[in-house]
């Protein structure tokens, strides 16, 4: 399982809708999954280990749990997936709106924010997870993969037409050499910078 290659362009797409770094859910997914190797990822297409039923569908398996100081094993009900996709909206939706007893619970950790670093620690501090060390977790894996590159989701709320501003809205680089790069990623051919090719990346950095 490549998940790299078979997550990167949902949590890209899903992640600009919602204005949630693509490297937060992708650094969530890997640790979640042990790099796309668990059970649950394979059997489900669960990313994120939500509990419950999706569509009426679910599968029950082990997970550690941690509480009274020390960790459990305990059986729980996992949503099934159709897909990646359905996983990486559904958990998008979470974080969007929280959980009953409170509806921004997540989203204040996370919307909007352009800081991996800082998303890690707050999202440590929800009820998300019951592992202490959560937090260091998520930052050594986006470490280890080198998620960064995927964070050209606009948290900004930039609306405008020019790339250069929409990259420096994000917090990325806006050079030429950044550009060519981006566009090699996206398909973009011979990249000049010409104000075709920059409408035509702006559009694919903002997942249309």
């Amino acid at each position: 399982m490549d998940l790299r290659k078979n997550l990167a362009p949902f949590a890209e797409s899903v992640g600009a809708k919602y204005r949630i770094l693509p490297s937060f859910i992708m650094a969530v997914a890997y640790l979640e999954t042990g790099n796309g190797t668990s059970t649950l990822c394979n059997d489900a297409n669960n990313l994120f280990s939500i509990k419950g039923q999706f569509e009426g569908k679910s599968v029950t398996l082990p997970t550690n749990e941690y509480y009274s100081g020390s960790m459990h094993r305990v059986n729980a009900q996992f949503k099934k997936y159709p897909t990646f996709r359905e996983s990486c909206i559904d958990f998008c939706e979470l974080i969007k709106n929280g959980v009953s007893w409170n509806h921004q619970i997540y989203s204040n950790a996370v919307i909007g924010k352009t800081n991996f670093f800082d998303v890690a620690v707050l999202f440590g501090k929800t009820p998300y997870m019951t592992d202490p060390a959560y937090s260091s977790k998520l930052v050594a894996v986006y470490k280890s993969y080198r998620l960064d590159e995927f964070d050209t989701v606009n948290t900004s709320g930039y609306d405008g037409h020019s790339v250069v501003e929409y990259l420096q809205s994000i917090h990325q680089d806006a050079s030429f050499t950044n550009r060519a790069r981006l566009a090699t990623k996206y398909g973009i051919r011979n990249y000049s910078g010409t104000a075709a090719q920059n409408n035509q990346l702006l559009q694919k950095l903002r997942g249309h």
